[in-house]
Protein backbone atom coordinates (compact mmCIF):
# COMPACT_ATOMS: atom_id res chain seq x y z
CA UNK A 1 0.00 0.00 0.00
CA UNK A 2 2.87 2.69 1.01
CA UNK A 3 4.54 2.15 -2.59
CA UNK A 4 1.33 3.16 -4.09
CA UNK A 5 0.35 5.55 -2.02
CA UNK A 6 3.82 7.19 -2.49
CA UNK A 7 3.30 7.35 -6.55
CA UNK A 8 0.02 8.31 -6.49
CA UNK A 9 0.48 11.35 -3.83
CA UNK A 10 3.64 12.49 -5.62
CA UNK A 11 1.82 12.46 -8.95
CA UNK A 12 -0.66 14.42 -7.55
CA UNK A 13 1.86 16.99 -6.36
CA UNK A 14 3.32 16.88 -9.95
CA UNK A 15 6.61 16.20 -7.80
CA UNK A 16 9.27 14.53 -10.37
CA UNK A 17 11.21 11.29 -8.47
CA UNK A 18 14.08 14.36 -7.85
CA UNK A 19 12.28 16.76 -6.54
CA UNK A 20 10.91 14.24 -3.81
CA UNK A 21 14.63 12.78 -3.15
CA UNK A 22 15.70 16.60 -2.82
CA UNK A 23 12.52 16.83 -0.27
CA UNK A 24 13.32 14.10 1.86
CA UNK A 25 16.78 13.57 1.68
CA UNK A 26 16.02 9.68 0.25
CA UNK A 27 17.99 8.99 -2.79
CA UNK A 28 16.11 9.01 -6.42
CA UNK A 29 16.90 5.18 -6.53
CA UNK A 30 15.52 4.22 -3.06
CA UNK A 31 12.67 6.50 -4.09
CA UNK A 32 12.44 4.19 -7.04
CA UNK A 33 12.81 1.09 -5.43
CA UNK A 34 9.91 2.28 -2.96
CA UNK A 35 7.31 3.15 -5.07
CA UNK A 36 7.95 -0.44 -7.09
CA UNK A 37 7.49 -1.95 -4.18
CA UNK A 38 11.41 -3.29 -4.06
CA UNK A 39 12.31 -1.43 -0.23
CA UNK A 40 10.23 -1.18 2.34
CA UNK A 41 10.68 1.98 3.60
CA UNK A 42 11.86 2.03 7.47
CA UNK A 43 9.76 4.18 10.06
CA UNK A 44 12.22 7.11 9.81
CA UNK A 45 11.94 7.29 5.51
CA UNK A 46 8.02 7.01 5.95
CA UNK A 47 8.10 10.46 8.28
CA UNK A 48 10.39 12.11 5.86
CA UNK A 49 8.43 10.44 3.09
CA UNK A 50 5.47 12.06 4.75
CA UNK A 51 6.96 15.66 5.40
CA UNK A 52 8.49 15.64 1.91
CA UNK A 53 4.88 14.97 0.50
CA UNK A 54 3.40 17.26 2.73
CA UNK A 55 1.12 14.68 4.43
CA UNK A 56 0.78 12.79 7.93
CA UNK A 57 2.91 9.86 8.11
CA UNK A 58 -0.50 8.03 8.60
CA UNK A 59 -1.67 9.04 5.34
CA UNK A 60 0.54 6.85 3.64
CA UNK A 61 -1.06 3.82 5.32
CA UNK A 62 -4.62 5.59 3.68
CA UNK A 63 -6.22 3.79 0.67
CA UNK A 64 -7.84 6.83 -0.20
CA UNK A 65 -6.07 10.50 -1.67
CA UNK A 66 -9.20 12.26 -0.41
CA UNK A 67 -7.85 12.71 2.99
CA UNK A 68 -4.38 13.60 1.90
CA UNK A 69 -4.40 17.24 0.25
CA UNK A 70 -1.51 18.32 -1.63
CA UNK A 71 -0.42 22.10 -2.35
CA UNK A 72 -3.47 22.97 -2.06
CA UNK A 73 -3.30 27.03 -2.22
CA UNK A 74 -6.16 29.94 -1.88
CA UNK A 75 -5.89 33.63 -3.16
CA UNK A 76 -8.14 36.69 -2.31
CA UNK A 77 -6.83 40.33 -3.63
CA UNK A 78 -7.17 43.30 -1.78
CA UNK A 79 -11.01 44.00 -1.49
CA UNK A 80 -11.95 41.08 -3.38
CA UNK A 81 -13.54 37.99 -1.64
CA UNK A 82 -17.33 36.66 -0.89
CA UNK A 83 -19.18 39.24 0.90
CA UNK A 84 -22.14 38.94 3.65
CA UNK A 85 -23.69 41.77 5.75
CA UNK A 86 -25.17 41.64 9.09
CA UNK A 87 -26.48 44.66 10.49
CA UNK A 88 -23.30 44.12 12.76
CA UNK A 89 -21.01 43.25 10.36
CA UNK A 90 -19.62 43.62 7.26
CA UNK A 91 -18.02 39.96 6.02
CA UNK A 92 -15.98 39.34 3.55
CA UNK A 93 -14.40 35.55 3.11
CA UNK A 94 -10.81 35.07 2.53
CA UNK A 95 -9.56 32.24 0.11
CA UNK A 96 -13.01 31.04 -0.45
CA UNK A 97 -11.75 29.12 -3.24
CA UNK A 98 -10.82 26.52 -1.08
CA UNK A 99 -12.32 24.17 0.07
CA UNK A 100 -12.86 21.70 3.45
CA UNK A 101 -10.62 24.77 5.05
CA UNK A 102 -10.39 23.54 8.69
CA UNK A 103 -10.90 27.34 9.85
CA UNK A 104 -12.46 30.46 8.16
CA UNK A 105 -10.08 33.44 7.66
CA UNK A 106 -12.86 36.72 7.58
CA UNK A 107 -12.28 40.40 7.16
CA UNK A 108 -14.73 42.03 9.30
CA UNK A 109 -16.29 45.55 9.24
CA UNK A 110 -17.23 46.16 13.09
CA UNK A 111 -20.11 48.09 12.82
CA UNK A 112 -22.61 47.31 15.69
CA UNK A 113 -22.17 50.31 18.52
CA UNK A 114 -23.57 48.70 21.73
CA UNK A 115 -23.60 45.35 22.46
CA UNK A 116 -27.53 45.60 22.75
CA UNK A 117 -27.84 45.52 19.26
CA UNK A 118 -27.57 41.62 19.73
CA UNK A 119 -30.34 39.01 20.37
CA UNK A 120 -27.94 37.76 23.42
CA UNK A 121 -24.56 36.64 23.08
CA UNK A 122 -23.69 34.49 19.87
CA UNK A 123 -22.52 31.04 20.62
CA UNK A 124 -21.22 28.18 18.31
CA UNK A 125 -18.84 25.75 18.27
CA UNK A 126 -15.34 26.15 17.79
CA UNK A 127 -12.13 28.77 18.75
CA UNK A 128 -11.64 32.51 17.24
CA UNK A 129 -8.96 34.74 16.37
CA UNK A 130 -9.46 38.03 16.24
CA UNK A 131 -6.03 40.62 14.56
CA UNK A 132 -7.27 44.52 14.79
CA UNK A 133 -6.53 45.95 11.79
CA UNK A 134 -7.90 49.35 12.41
CA UNK A 135 -10.10 51.71 15.08
CA UNK A 136 -11.32 50.38 18.12
CA UNK A 137 -13.11 47.49 19.83
CA UNK A 138 -14.28 45.74 22.75
CA UNK A 139 -14.90 42.39 22.95
CA UNK A 140 -18.08 41.52 25.09
CA UNK A 141 -18.00 37.70 26.28
CA UNK A 142 -20.22 35.45 28.75
CA UNK A 143 -17.17 34.93 30.97
CA UNK A 144 -14.83 38.21 31.56
CA UNK A 145 -15.03 41.77 31.64
CA UNK A 146 -15.38 43.93 28.48
CA UNK A 147 -11.85 43.67 26.93
CA UNK A 148 -10.66 47.02 25.04
CA UNK A 149 -8.91 46.42 21.82
CA UNK A 150 -6.42 48.69 19.82
CA UNK A 151 -4.71 48.11 16.44
CA UNK A 152 -2.36 45.70 16.56
CA UNK A 153 -3.98 43.81 19.54
CA UNK A 154 -5.55 40.19 19.41
CA UNK A 155 -7.28 37.89 21.47
CA UNK A 156 -8.15 34.21 20.96
CA UNK A 157 -11.12 32.71 22.65
CA UNK A 158 -13.98 29.97 22.97
CA UNK A 159 -16.51 30.35 20.73
CA UNK A 160 -19.11 28.46 22.66
CA UNK A 161 -18.49 31.23 25.43
CA UNK A 162 -21.25 34.00 24.31
CA UNK A 163 -19.55 36.85 22.27
CA UNK A 164 -19.98 40.04 20.29
CA UNK A 165 -17.63 42.53 19.02
CA UNK A 166 -18.91 46.36 18.60
CA UNK A 167 -16.62 49.03 17.60
CA UNK A 168 -16.11 51.96 19.97
CA UNK A 169 -13.77 54.54 17.81
CA UNK A 170 -15.23 57.22 15.50
CA UNK A 171 -15.26 54.90 12.47
CA UNK A 172 -16.41 51.48 12.04
CA UNK A 173 -13.70 49.38 13.53
CA UNK A 174 -11.93 46.19 10.77
CA UNK A 175 -10.46 42.99 12.22
CA UNK A 176 -9.21 39.98 10.30
CA UNK A 177 -11.20 37.30 12.28
CA UNK A 178 -10.30 33.73 11.99
CA UNK A 179 -12.81 31.18 13.00
CA UNK A 180 -12.17 26.93 13.50
CA UNK A 181 -15.66 26.07 12.76
CA UNK A 182 -18.15 27.55 10.06
CA UNK A 183 -20.36 30.15 11.81
CA UNK A 184 -23.68 30.26 10.77
CA UNK A 185 -23.10 33.81 9.28
CA UNK A 186 -26.91 34.53 8.76
CA UNK A 187 -27.87 33.51 12.24
CA UNK A 188 -30.56 36.26 14.01
CA UNK A 189 -27.62 36.79 16.63
CA UNK A 190 -25.27 38.12 13.53
CA UNK A 191 -23.05 35.13 13.34
CA UNK A 192 -19.69 34.95 14.32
Amino acid sequence: MIAQKVRALRKRGALTLQQLADRTGISQSALSKIENGQLSPTYERIVALASGLGVEPAALFSSSLADTPIGRRGITRAGEGPRHTTPQYDYRALCADVSGKAFLPLITVVKARSVKEFAGLPTHRGEEFIYLVSGCVTLHSAFYEPLALEPGDSVYYDSGMGHALVSTGDEDAVVLWVCSELADLASPQGGV
